[in-house]
């Protein structure tokens, strides 16, 4: 089953294009909607233009310029597009209110089965990214959305609409809240609407704003070939690159930022010492502020969170700042990230004091740090941009732990309503591709309460490199990880997941681009029984797998949390001739053995499979593969196996 683009796929893109972009004409159907006034968008007497990549409708009456800005891919069945209002005229527009960057109705027989595939997002809960379906026969609709303002709180911002054998993937690209409505008339014609959970505006003379961003991918045959399209789609289009190249999700050590530095120093070495293929040493909270050493400081007994807003070095931890981390994590090969939480303010901090005319709230002792404001936004770009520069910093992980929809809201005047959140998620991008820009080869790591800020437009600049704030407790369920993997997958192709114990069970339920191995295994310092040479063993094991995290994905069992089945996918890459399957059997299993059939092989190729733990080779063709399967046996419980194909 190939993930290609076909010839059919592509002649339907460019066939919605012509109807809804390059070819609109008034009194066609409009790929968006809005109310102006009393009128809908559709029933407006717009002026018509067009330039190179963009359709502009312009009312006369009352100077509103509406320009849809898209892109129609040639290497892939997908576009986008963003809209942008702008106010020409002098005076207010009218009210401008429910803009849905999104509005279309597919043709759909009543007699064709439609089903939404979608997925759970963060809520720092084991079942993080389950997949869901949502059946929508005639008469049916549904409605997905974030909570309170943080994009992948509670509901991913991806959708497959199947109807029958073939389908869109879409996706809403906006750091903010939003919602999508899906329904269905009684004829089985299917609505789509997406965008902003509320807009009701009117715009000043030359005011300008944009919409979310939004991505639809169309697919034919099976849906999981879809999945793959957008994953291809998304690594070739929405994933960050410096000098063409992917950026690479790192191997990660995490630890705690309230530690001395000769603490932080001595874990550098010893990483080094032991010729453990790290490439990032990760300082966490704790790092910034004035609060008083805490011995054996951690997430939960320290007051880390009183210290947001004041972001510098604190003396006593480190009193010659930080590049002498920087400098030391760079002579051992390592690249240095540092965390940050900057559009959080706490009570009597840095900004409260110095700047109270930035800040949005308060709201239980924290305030938001108005990015809306482009003054707000240059000072904390010049703040952080110091702070890349002086410590060395190659990684800059954002946290946001913290739900601005109240705090937006309390901030709208009437007849406003949205545009604070509006002004605030442009200028987050601004500074985003400011930090970019300034520093050429940055990484950012897009963290929010863990993974609760993951969209299209923030998968563009960043990778998220900790998935869910779930394993932030000792011992946590590593079936979390499996669970996270096999749900985000489908959707988002780059993300790290973490292991936090010694146990090749845990490890491997993290496997992927990347991996964090956080503080539980390096505090203060391992002892002489860490099991090095263990550590070294499974690392290299990523590295040789880490291509092949980069291709298409197939789920070979279903998704679930129960301890007692097993979880099992393969990752393929056609373009190499080659691939890894990687199986769980989990802690209450009953079951020693698992039938895999296995997906995306040539039929008549034969294929090389070798367990990366016992070495045995094995050599079955494409075609048994994907119709018997394969035979995987795990003794243990839990237990775990890794093959790798190739194609001989």
């Amino acid at each position: 089953m190939s993930a290609a683009p076909t010839e059919q796929e592509l002649a339907a893109v460019a066939e919605w294009s012509a109807s809804y972009l390059a070819g609109w004409q008034p009194g066609k159907p409009l790929p968006f909607s809005f109310a102006l006034g009393e009128q809908s968008a559709s029933d407006v007497a717009w002026e018509v233009s067009r330039d190179q990549r963009a359709l502009i409708l312009t009312d006369p009456a009352s100077g509103l310029r509406v320009t849809c800005e898209a892109e129609v891919f040639t290497d892939f069945p997908a576009v986008e597009w963003v809209l942008y209002l702008e106010n020409t005229g002098e005076a207010d527009t009218p009210v401008i209110a429910d803009i849905m960057p999104l509005d279309m109705t597919l043709s759909v027989a009543k007699e064709t089965a439609c089903l939404l595939r979608h997925a759970r997002g963060s809520d720092c809960k084991l079942d993080d990214f389950e997949p869901l379906e949502t059946p929508l026969p005639p008469g049916a609709s549904t409605e997905l959305a974030a909570h309170l303002g943080r994009s992948s709180n509670h509901t991913l911002p991806f959708f497959n609409l199947v109807t029958g054998d073939c389908g869109v993937i879409g996706a809403i690209g906006w750091t903010g809240g939003w919602k999508a409505v899906f329904a269905r008339n009684d004829e089985g014609e299917t609505s789509l609407r997406a965008g902003m959970t509320h807009t009701r505006l009117r715009l000043h003379p030359g005011e300008r704003i944009r919409s979310p961003r939004i991505a639809l991918l169309f697919w034919q045959g099976d849906p999981l070939r879809g999945h793959n399209l957008w994953r291809r789609f998304v690594l070739a289009h929405h994933s960050p690159r410096v000098g063409g190249e992917l950026q690479q999700a790192p191997i990660s050590n995490a630890v705690w930022g309230e530690n001395l530095t000769a603490n932080q120093l001595a874990k550098i070495r010893w990483l080094r010492d032991h010729d453990l293929p790290i490439e990032m040493f990760w300082i966490d909270a704790g790092w910034h502020g004035d609060a008083e050493f805490r011995e054996n400081s951690t997430v939960f007994n320290s007051d880390w969170w009183r210290n947001v807003g004041n972001w510098w070095p604190n003396p006593t931890t480190y009193p010659d700042g930080l590049a002498p981390i920087g400098q030391a994590a760079r002579e051992a090969g390592m690249g240095f990230l540092l965390w940050f939480e900057p559009e959080r303010v706490f009570a009597d901090t840095h900004f409260t004091r110095e700047h109270p005319e930035w800040l949005l709230g308060p709201i239980a002792g924290n305030y938001l740090l108005n990015l809306g404001l482009p003054e707000a936004r240059e000072a904390l770009t010049e703040l952080v941009s110091a702070l890349i520069a002086e410590g060395g910093i190659t990684c800059y992980r954002q946290d946001f732990n913290t739900d601005p929809a109240p705090f937006w809201e309390a901030a709208d005047e009437p007849e406003r309503i949205g545009m604070t959140e509006i002004r605030y998620i442009e200028e987050l991008y601004a500074y985003w591709d400011a930090l970019l820009a300034r520093h050429p080869g940055l990484l950012i790591d897009n963290c929010s309460s863990g993974g609760r800020r993951i969209d299209l437009e923030m998968m563009s600049r960043s990778i998220a490199l900790w998935r869910s704030d779930f394993q932030c407790w000792p011992d946590f369920d590593v079936t979390s990880q499996q669970a996270q993997t096999q749900g985000l997958a489908p959707w988002v192709p780059l993300s790290t997941g973490c292991c936090d114990r010694p146990d090749t069970y845990a490890f491997r339920s993290a496997l992927g681009p990347g991996i964090v191995m956080t503080t539980n295994l390096f505090e203060p310092l391992p002892t002489e029984h860490f099991p090095v040479d263990w550590e070294r063993e499974r690392l290299g094991e990523l590295k040789r797998l880490r291509p092949y995290f980069l291709g298409d994905f197939y789920p070979l069992v279903g998704w679930s949390l129960s301890h007692e089945v097993w979880a099992a996918w393969q990752f393929d890459r056609p373009d190499l001739g080659e691939g890894a399957v990687i199986a769980f059997r989990r802690p209450e299993s009953p079951y020693p053995a698992l039938q895999a059939v296995l997906q995306g092989l040539e039929a008549g190729a034969s294929y090389e499979l070798r367990d990366l733990d016992s070495g045995e080779a094995t050599l079955l063709s494409g075609d048994m593969l994907m119709t018997e399967g394969l035979r995987l046996t795990i003794a243990d419980q839990p237990g775990t196996k890794v093959l790798v194909y190739r194609k001989v």
